[in-house]
């Protein structure tokens, strides 16, 4: 006997088969399955792409249970879904569940706790045998979000705009940002060629392009600016123009530059990184009892990822910390216990391995 864990995001969609000694027995991924971002059609599509990896070469009415974590799981039309499912042979319904539960499964065993996940958005919840009794933030891009990676991004195009408008070019965050959204040369810094055309979002997360030409320049934190106020305050516009004439959850492609130009000591991009660890924090204490000494997940890129970010939330919340794992690996985890019967001891004992990938 079987059970599938599926963890579906934005970006993938990944499902993992374990047996009942907790050893994996089948993995696929997938583009993203999440029908809030790529309609049902093509979420669906996709999660049952990451079933069939899954399930190659295991007979599917063996799955005793399943276990599927989406964020956003109310926009998932089950006329189209339930068809798929029941074509992949699949006979046992699956549970769906939300991503607050998931993500605390991959960081712990324990039933109770707290969980952050700070990606692209930012949400906490306080979690209950399992589930989440109580939730903070999470309020999207325009209303809250709050030290998530589009509000890194945000607070960093804002910085530069603000910077280049008042004819201060010379810091290192606005040389960054404004590389990564115009590729043009800021006058009079001696910043080299950047070349023309339009930002890639390999651009925007730092990898290639006008980062890397950016990067070329040297590592001063700060310098003068040789360009004319009205020069500065020109090209102020044009990053204002382009920041705002992309998709608003782009500006999260910015986080990464926060980082970098933090650790090289910018004072634009160290106030940016404390003030969203403090909002991090504050969004935790919403759902966290004082003086509480269960466990607090952390999931997601800007609260995992090495970086001042993470380091100053996890410096903050103090030694309760703990990184999630696989999230298809919890899900799976979640499906067994039950499924199986596992008692507490196995469960803990088989959690660490299955949630490490192991």
């Amino acid at each position: 006997m079987y059970v599938l864990g599926l963890d579906v995001g934005g970006t993938s969609s990944r499902a993992l088969l374990l047996d009942a000694s907790g050893r994996r027995a089948g993995y696929g991924k997938a583009p993203g399955g999440n029908p809030a971002a790529h309609g049902n059609a093509v979420a669906v599509a996709n999660i049952g792409l990451a079933l069939e990896l899954a399930l190659r070469g295991i007979d599917p009415g063996l799955v005793a249970g399943a276990v599927i974590g989406l964020a956003g799981g109310g926009a998932l039309d089950r006329l189209v879904f339930d068809p798929m499912w029941a074509a992949a042979g699949l006979r046992v319904p699956p549970r769906l569940t939300g991503d607050l539960g998931i993500a605390f499964a991959a960081g712990t065993a324990e039933p109770r706790g707290t969980a952050l996940i700070a990606g692209t958005g930012a949400i906490a919840a306080r979690i209950e045998d399992g589930e989440p009794v109580m939730i903070a933030d999470g309020l999207g891009w325009l209303l809250g979000d709050q030290g998530s990676g589009f509000w890194l991004g945000r607070e960093a195009a804002g910085s530069a705009a603000r910077a280049l408008s008042r004819g201060d070019a010379g810091g290192r965050l606005t040389r960054l940002v404004t590389g990564a959204l115009l590729e043009e040369e800021i006058p009079g810094t001696g910043i080299g060629e950047m070349g023309t055309g339009t930002t890639g979002s390999a651009d925007l997360a730092g990898s290639t392009g006008s980062v890397g030409a950016v990067d070329s320049a040297g590592s001063g934190g700060s310098g003068g600016s040789g360009g004319s106020v009205e020069e500065m305050r020109a090209l102020a516009i044009r990053l204002v123009v382009r920041a705002q004439s992309r998709p608003p959850l782009e500006l999260a492609r910015l986080a990464p530059l926060v980082s970098r130009a933090a650790a090289e000591g910018d004072p634009a991009a160290l106030k940016i990184v404390s003030t969203a660890a403090r909002l991090l924090c504050e969004t935790v204490a919403e759902v966290r009892q004082a003086g509480e000494t269960s466990p607090i997940v952390l999931a997601g890129s800007v609260v995992t990822s090495e970086g001042p970010i993470a380091s100053a939330v996890r410096e903050r919340l103090g030694p309760s910390t703990v990184l999630a794992g696989d999230g298809a690996g919890a899900a799976a985890w979640l499906a067994g216990r039950k499924a199986f019967g596992w008692d507490p001891a196995t469960a803990a004992r088989l959690h660490a391995r299955i949630v490490s990938g192991g």
